[in-house]
């Protein structure tokens, strides 16, 4: 299952660490374009020598975001595919021929047999939502049209704000400003690892997914791992185990999620 795992490299001197137990397919950040990770430079990432290399775009972008970006994309010359969130780059993408795997990457929008099949008709592959049972991304990947990709590993995406959330919180209450805080809510006492910088802000979980009870799914392209905010060497042992530790938990693969709306009158 090595084979299959993609990680978002955090930090570069890692890299040595992922090739020896195996991996061989990496995620790099592009900078200017994402929020919510360690962001490189093209220059950097087109420099690092692996064989399997994504760049991924996570921002949702304006019009002048794109113009800037597409001149940037044919320079792409040791890359294998793009990671992308906002739709509104699949044109651009496809329009340019670059000869790149498209992977679409909305944190909760992929969560049905035909929502994901209308996409992969178009992409070469797509991340499920990471807020289905295990029951419910069975069924998903045995009538994917292609393989897709699942979250395995790591703080789960809990959501994405165009806003500075921490500016604006630091702002309001007259206390230090941090670009990465842990927030908690005070009605529940679940706390949120956020992460700002000038794009935006991102909410992750209060713990760390694990997902291996996933590894017997068929009709997987990519396992994700992402190691933000997470111990080197906790990784490491992820990696080379595939079981579960303190500080972890498997989302919602066991329990469903529940949606609480107020009735309308």
């Amino acid at each position: 299952m090595i084979s299959k795992i993609l990680i978002y490299v955090d930090d570069i001197k890692h890299i040595e660490d992922y090739r020896k137990v195996g991996v061989s397919t990496f995620l790099f950040a592009l900078e200017g374009y994402c929020v919510g990770y360690n962001t490189y430079s093209l220059e950097e990432i087109e420099k690092i020598d692996v064989s399997n290399k994504y760049i991924i775009l996570n921002r949702v972008l304006t019009s002048n975001d794109i113009d800037n970006l597409k001149p940037l994309l044919p320079q792409f010359k040791t890359i294998k595919g793009i990671v992308f969130e906002d739709i509104g780059l699949y044109q651009v993408l496809k329009n340019l021929n670059l000869n790149l795997e498209l992977i679409l990457f909305q944190n909760h929008f992929a969560t049905n047999t035909k929502s994901v099949n209308f996409w992969l008709e178009k992409v070469d592959s797509l991340f499920i939502g990471n807020e289905l049972t295990k029951t419910e991304l069975e069924v998903i990947t045995k009538e994917a049209i292609k393989p897709v990709c699942l979250h395995l590993y790591g703080y789960n995406q809990v959501m994405y704000s165009r806003r500075l959330l921490l500016s604006n919180w630091s702002d309001e209450f007259n206390i230090p400003k941090k670009n990465t805080n842990v927030i908690t809510d005070k009605a529940t006492g679940i706390k949120f690892r956020a992460i700002e910088n000038e794009y935006g802000t991102v909410m992750y979980s209060e713990n760390i997914f694990n997902g291996h009870d996933l590894l017997d799914l068929n009709n997987v392209k990519y396992f994700y791992v992402n190691p933000i905010l997470i111990d080197h060497n906790k990784v490491m042992f992820f990696l080379q185990t595939f079981t579960q530790t303190t500080g972890e938990d498997n989302g919602f693969l066991n329990k469903e999620t529940i949606y609480k709306l107020k009735e309308r009158k």
